[in-house]
């Protein structure tokens, strides 16, 4: 007696064994990094171990190394995550930016870059630790993520503002300085002024008084 042969919907179906091993795993993976995330903007590389991320994770000794094979594979993971998610933040929003003017554009980039890091402040903890130093991690870092959207970032200012090309410098550091800080920094911001930084008014106003600086800033400057 022939078979028949199978179905393309046979072929592809899963074990649902299989199916619960591949969910766990997903499941360890995304612990991992969200430990790992956490502690290497905490602490810097160097001061999260291996032990210390399996143990914020909450899982069995080892499994950085069955799952992402060495601790340097698992950071470039975690920024690969999180610098995706800038991209992915940004992108959802550049639709809008065309429909605006020169200035209204960059004051919605700037507004949108500012709630990213309220609700991702790991970011720009994770860089303070790493851009103190001239190391192969930093090299990696700004070759695969920074650099280009810097340059994408030079690219919309200054078609779109008056500054003079030497002045990007000043201006880039204080997009990202006055953008991230105040999140960065938000236990202090606390105890300073009793302010909750995650408030949702408070995010808006800061937006909004960034991009007001920052446009009059090169408004003054133009003149």
């Amino acid at each position: 007696m022939t078979k028949k042969p199978l179905s393309a919907s046979s072929k592809v179906k899963t074990n649902p064994r299989q199916r619960r091993v591949q969910e766990r795993a997903e499941i360890t993976i995304e612990k991992l990094r969200e430990a790992a995330s956490q502690l290497f903007s905490e602490r810097g590389y160097d001061g999260a171990s291996i032990r210390d991320i399996e143990n914020a994770a909450g899982v069995k000794r080892g499994l950085i190394n069955y799952h992402f094979g060495t601790k340097e594979a698992l950071w470039k993971a975690v920024l690969q995550h999180i610098f995706g998610l800038v991209s992915q933040y940004m992108d959802q929003r550049a639709e809008l930016i065309k429909d605006l003017s020169p200035q209204e554009s960059i004051s919605y980039l700037i507004r949108s870059y500012v709630r990213f890091n309220a609700a991702y402040p790991e970011l720009n903890r994770l860089m303070v630790h790493e851009a103190k130093r001239d190391t192969p991690r930093l090299e990696y870092i700004v070759e695969t993520y920074t650099r280009p959207a810097m340059e994408h970032l030079r690219r919309h200012t200054m078609a779109s503002l008056s500054i003079e090309p030497d002045e990007f410098f000043y201006w880039y550091y204080m997009f990202i300085g006055s953008s991230a800080l105040m999140y960065t920094m938000g236990p202090e911001g606390k105890l300073l002024f009793g302010v909750d930084v995650a408030d949702e008014d408070v995010i808006d106003r800061h937006a909004a008084f960034i991009a007001d600086f920052l446009l009059n800033r090169s408004g003054a400057a133009a003149r």
